[in-house]
């Protein structure tokens, strides 16, 4: 399974931030920086494609967790 660099650079931050929730914003600043903070279509995109790669089934996601109006967290 291959990763983009996007989609390491949002799975690295959450994996150093394991277990907690991580903000739209924050992930967003993080991976594409300050001008895309309120981007979040950005996120989802890169989110689904990880999910595809990753779960066994990316409509029940048990490793990256949603959420709803937060953000996101690396579950494992």
């Amino acid at each position: 399974m291959r990763v983009t660099p996007k989609e390491y650079d949002v799975l690295a931050h959450l994996a150093r931030n394991a277990g907690k929730v991580v903000g739209h914003r924050d992930l967003l600043t993080a991976v594409w920086g300050k001008a895309h903070a309120d981007d979040t279509q950005y996120l989802r995109v890169v989110i689904g494609q990880l999910r595809q790669k990753l779960e066994a089934d990316p409509a029940q996601p048990r490793l990256i967790a949603t959420e709803p109006g937060v953000g996101y967290r690396l579950t494992a």
